[in-house]
Formats: structure tokens, C-alpha cells, sequence
């Protein structure tokens, strides 16, 4: 579920007091139709405890008289990694929305709305029907639509407000209203209640083999579990799940839940994968433990994510969105900034400054073409923004954005741009190349766990191979640190390309694990598709702005 890449951080819960607005004041504006302040916010990845959900959707909107119940909420939590919105709204700019749709027990309510030349951003609650105790709710749809009804690419994430008894969240979407106002429509449609099953299985930490367990349950087939040496001291446990209902696939947060003698669970030393394709399209997860700690497990389960019961409906919210604000502080610039030390032609071609967020775009020749950076920041009059590369509604192949939020310590405004320097910043390089014609020969493959080392492109690389359950595995990894793994391999029959199936591969360490299911030779040649390099103390430096 990597496909959006937002840079998550943990964050310090603001403690400054809520100022209450004039709302005498703030309602006469409202009826001369000007846009107006809201409360309070900051930013989010992972699943917390709490519940978040993070859920790709389009947005709508609908009617409703204006309440203020949006200052009864502390936005912080929901928006930790959302800076830019939550320095806007203390800075006084936000569109007060306050309109809400209740049927069916249920209430969804828009407080707030940021639209400007960067992106649109809405702030929601969903009262929901069922007492939920925290689990979460998802929907078959949210959208939000233009003016021509068409809908909008975005995502959404939430969390459980137990004060309040609502799902507090945002909604967020790269698309920028041309006009200066305009009407759209959120929605969403069909209110799903989720809960947390575990299902006891005889797990043998001992046994390295593949070990299935039958569920026949809730649209679930089978789960297969195998263990790997991962590191010294650490084990990776892939669990690979089949279904019976194919919709449950996007819904599971299938894992394998492991405790000890004092029914203490047992924690990942490393954030866990889910949701990956496995070697016949199921789902599979990915989850990496200190070994001896797994070993001693006393009881296992398989857990995963279910539908308990729905609210069918659709909430409909019809919205007069409004630009004029922020325009005020938005600055845009065309530019031409050769990139030299870029393999490929590109050059920076414009920055857009607003009160949320400032972005910076490049165009390349080559389509979808992969800035060879993991580290973007920008430095504005000494301080520094950390950014990310845009992968939301990415829609033109010759061009790459770079976002980095605003923030309290740098608020920048058509005003504050004058005269002030701005550095682009990209560290820690990583070049993608494609692989030769030279093959590694694996030969008298067998249960037998062998090694072969290699020069390749001039790096050592040692691969490791071996048959278990009827499948080969075949492991890559190079002592040389500037290596940054093998993505993937292949082997020819009748000079037709035949790819390995991925089960592991990280960008902090060069080591990568394939599989050739059910193997039946003794000899194989292999060829590299696709391979990196790294350079982590490579800097690059571009003036945007004297």
C-alpha cells in the first residue's frame, strides 16, 4: 500500500490554546459570501492503534446550515503530517464549510476546505451509526466531484475521536480549481464497519518449511506461512493468504500474531508489508522478528481485518468552493534550471508558492523517469523544509513535483518572497541501471543451501540458492554497500523471458529474495532485469532563487 508515498513523522501534539473566532463577525462574512479562518490541524502513514484508515477515494459535497461544531475539535493528531494546513489555519486563511448530511443514523460533515494553486484540501467527521470502540470504518466510495460531475483522483485518511464518538479526517487531492469559484460534490457512499478476527493456528516456530493452515472463514481460504533467515539474530515471516471471497483481498491486514509465555505479544523490530502480490496473485505479508524471541512463541494466531456490518447508503454534500483566499498568498514562477548531473534532459520548470504548500516541478524528456534521489528539502533564507516526490494524481509522464509543506517557522507569502534566497536540496542518490547479457549459472541446485559469487558490473555479489516445498529460492546480496540490489531476475526458454518472483527487497540493505516456483531442473542461468547503485553522501544543490 505504497503506492501514495507521503513521508510520515512522528510529531509533538500542539499544545497552544484554541482561539474561539467572532462568530458575529465570522457569520456576516459568511453572508456576504466571503471565505473565512477555521480551527486547528497538522499530519500521518502507518495504521495506528487507534485505527487510521488510509483510503484511495474522490470527493462531493451538499447543503446544510453553518455550525461551528468544527472549533469543538483538535485537528493536530489527524493532520500531523499536514504542516502546511495547520500553519494556514493559524495564519487565518481555510474556507469555514460547516455542512452536514445525516441519514440512516449516520452523519457525515465537511468543517473546512483549502483550495489553492498547490492542491484541495477537505477536513470531514462521520458520526457513524453502530458504536464502533475505535475499530475502523471504511466506505465502498469516497469522491469528490467537479462542476461536470466528474470525478476526482485523492485520498483520504481518519482516525477515531473517542471524545467526540466521530471519525475525524482529510481528504486531499492534487487537482487545482481553474476558477476562481466553483461548485463540487463529496460523498460517500456505504459506511463499513471493520473488526479485528484472530484465528488460532498450530504454528511450529521451529520449522522452517512452509507450514498451511486451513481457515475457511469470512472469505478466507488458507494462509501459508514460511520463515527466512533475514539478518543475524532475525527472522522474516512471509504468511502468503488465499481467498474464497476475492473482496476481502483489499481489506484484510492479514498478519501473523505471535505471543509469549505471559501472553505478552511478540513486536516486529521492523515495520511490517501488507498486501503484497504473491506467486498466484494472493495476498501476501511480510513481517520480520528477532528470532529468538519468535522461536520461543507459546501461541500463534492468524489476524486479519473483517467486515462486521454496513450502513448502505450515499452522503451527498454540494460545496461552493472558494480560491480567493489563499490567492492572496500564492506566488507562481516560470523557470528553466538546467539539471546537468542528471542522466537524463531535465530542467526545473516553475514554482508555486501558497500559505499550504510550495511545489516545485521538473520536466524530463524521458516518460516517468525516476529522480535518482531518496532526499528532498528546500532551503529557504537558512531554514530548512523537508519534501517528498508527488505521486498523487500524477497524470503527465514528462514531469516529476516535489512538495514540501509550509510550517510555522517558514510561512511563505507573495510578500515574504522577496529578497529571500531558496536552495533545492537532494541527497542520498540512487541510480537505476538495466542489466547486461552476462548470466549466473546455478548448477546441482538441490535442497542443499549453496553459494556462488560473481562479478557483476564490477561489484562482488554472492548469490545463495536452494530447493525447499518444491520451490527454488535464490538470495543476491554484495559486501560492497555502494550495491543497491538486485530488483529482479529472469532465465530464457526459447529466448522468451521467464521472471523469479520477488518475495524481499528493501532500500536499506542490498539484499533480495526470489522464488522459481515449483522448480524441476538442476541447472539455471539467470539474468539480472534490473539493478541499482547507491551513493549516500552525494548532495546536489540547485539556486531557485538568489
Amino acid at each position: 500500500m505504497n503506492s501514495i508515498e507521503y513521508k510520515v513523522k512522528n510529531h509533538m501534539k500542539h499544545s497552544n490554546p484554541l482561539e474561539y473566532p467572532d462568530f458575529d463577525k465570522m457569520f456576516n462574512s459568511i453572508q456576504m459570501g466571503e471565505p473565512r479562518l477555521i480551527d486547528e490541524i497538522t499530519n500521518r502513514p502507518q495504521r495506528r492503534n487507534m485505527k487510521a484508515a488510509i483510503v484511495l477515494g474522490v470527493s462531493v459535497a451538499v447543503m446544510a446550515t453553518p455550525v461551528y461544531a468544527a472549533f469543538q475539535y483538535d485537528w493536530s493528531d489527524v493532520l500531523s503530517n499536514k504542516s502546511g494546513i495547520n500553519t494556514s489555519l493559524q495564519a487565518g486563511y481555510g474556507q469555514l464549510i460547516e455542512q452536514s448530511v445525516t441519514a440512516h443514523g449516520v452523519t457525515l460533515m465537511v468543517h473546512n476546505a483549502f483550495v489553492d494553486d498547490n492542491r484541495t484540501v477537505l477536513l470531514y467527521t462521520v458520526k457513524p451509526e453502530l458504536k464502533t470502540e475505535g475499530q475502523e470504518i471504511r466506505y465502498d466510495q469516497m469522491v469528490l466531484k467537479d462542476s461536470h460531475g466528474t470525478p476526482i483522483e485523492g485520498h483520504y485518511y481518519q482516525q477515531w475521536n473517542e471524545e467526540q464518538g466521530v471519525f475525524q479526517g482529510y481528504f486531499e487531492t492534487d487537482w487545482v480549481m481553474e476558477e476562481k469559484q466553483s461548485d463540487l460534490q463529496f460523498s460517500i457512499t456505504d459506511v463499513r464497519y471493520l473488526q479485528d478476527l484472530q484465528e488460532e493456528i498450530t504454528l511450529n516456530p521451529q520449522d522452517s518449511s512452509t507450514q498451511k493452515f486451513n481457515i475457511q472463514k469470512n472469505g478466507i481460504e488458507a494462509v501459508e506461512v514460511q520463515s527466512f533467515e533475514y539478518a543475524e539474530g532475525q527472522i522474516m515471516i512471509n504468511s502468503a493468504v488465499t481467498f474464497t471471497d476475492p473482496e476481502m483481498k483489499g481489506q484484510t491486514w492479514a498478519r501473523i500474531m505471535a505471543y509469549d509465555q505471559k501472553e505478552d505479544v511478540i513486536k516486529e523490530i521492523e515495520s511490517p508489508v501488507y498486501g503484497t502480490g504473491g506467486a498466484s496473485s494472493e495476498y501476501s505479508s511480510r513481517q520480520i522478528f528477532n528470532e529468538q524471541q519468535f522461536k520461543k512463541g507459546d501461541r500463534f494466531t492468524f489476524a486479519y481485518t473483517h467486515e462486521k456490518e454496513r450502513t448502505e447508503g450515499t452522503w451527498s454534500l454540494n460545496l461552493s468552493l472558494s480560491r480567493q483566499q489563499m490567492d492572496t498568498g500564492t506566488y507562481k514562477e516560470k523557470m528553466d534550471i538546467p539539471l546537468h548531473s542528471l542522466p537524463e534532459e531535465a530542467s526545473i520548470s516553475g514554482l508555486v508558492v501558497t500559505p499550504t504548500q510550495i511545489r516545485v516541478s521538473i520536466d524530463h524528456q524521458e516518460d516517468y523517469y525516476r529522480l535518482p534521489y531518496r532526499t528532498y528539502q528546500l532551503e529557504v533564507n537558512g531554514e530548512i523544509m523537508d519534501g517528498y516526490v508527488s505521486l498523487d494524481g500524477k497524470m503527465d509522464p514528462n514531469r516529476t513535483e516535489l512538495r514540501f509543506e509550509q510550517s510555522d517557522s517558514i510561512l511563505m507569502d507573495v510578500s515574504s518572497l522577496s529578497g529571500k534566497p531558496m536552495t533545492l536540496i537532494a541527497k542520498d542518490r540512487v541510480d537505476e541501471h538495466a542489466g547486461s547479457k552476462a548470466s549466473i549459472r546455478l548448477t546441482d541446485i538441490s535442497t542443499h543451501s549453496q553459494t556462488v559469487t560473481s562479478n557483476y558490473e564490477g561489484y562482488p555479489l554472492i548469490w545463495t540458492y536452494y530447493i525447499k516445498d518444491g520451490n527454488l529460492y535464490v538470495e543476491s546480496k554484495s559486501p560492497d554497500t555502494n550495491f543497491g540490489g538486485i530488483n529482479q531476475t529472469y532465465f530464457l526458454d526459447r529466448e522468451e523471458k521467464h521472471y523469479l518472483i520477488p518475495l524481499y527487497f528493501t532500500d536499506s540493505d542490498n539484499k533480495h529474495i526470489e522464488m522459481y516456483k515449483d522448480f524441476k531442473g538442476k541447472d539455471l542461468d539467470l539474468y539480472v532485469w534490473n539493478y541499482t547503485t547507491k551513493n549516500p553522501d552525494e548532495e546536489w544543490r540547485i539556486n531557485l532563487k538568489e
